[in-house]
């Protein structure tokens, strides 16, 4: 891509992201009626709208009280996360079994509490 760069980078959870999708196709529909998205698009738009579990303003609530409850907590983690809503210890520890850190038992718990409050 000749004279682009990246300005910034952010981590989107599915919520978010068919929130972004959604919003882009009603600019298409305004735009061009008979296509208002790319296949890659409308398909993007089909998998969040089948996979995403909160609401997109829980998703970043969520997101935000989750990295400001640990500190090793990244926005892509948090992401994955809220994405995958783990149900237990074990599922948390295969979210993390590629990262640096792994949450201790305690913390797992706390992960899945705060998850429980928006799960459905």
């Amino acid at each position: 891509m000749i004279g682009r760069k990246k300005l910034e980078e952010h981590y989107l959870t599915i919520a978010e992201t068919k929130e972004l999708l959604e919003r882009r196709k009603a600019e298409g529909i305004e735009e061009n009626p008979e296509e208002p998205m790319f296949y890659e698009a409308r398909v993007s738009l089909e998998h969040a709208e089948r996979f995403a579990k909160l609401k997109p303003e829980q998703a970043k609530e969520l997101k935000e009280k989750l990295m400001d409850l640990f500190e090793w907590l990244d926005e892509r983690l948090a992401s994955k996360l809220i994405d995958l809503m783990p149900k237990d210890y074990l599922d948390i520890r295969v979210i993390f079994s590629k990262e640096e850190y792994v949450p201790s038992l305690e913390e797992a718990k706390e992960i899945v509490s705060l998850l429980d409050e928006y799960r459905e």
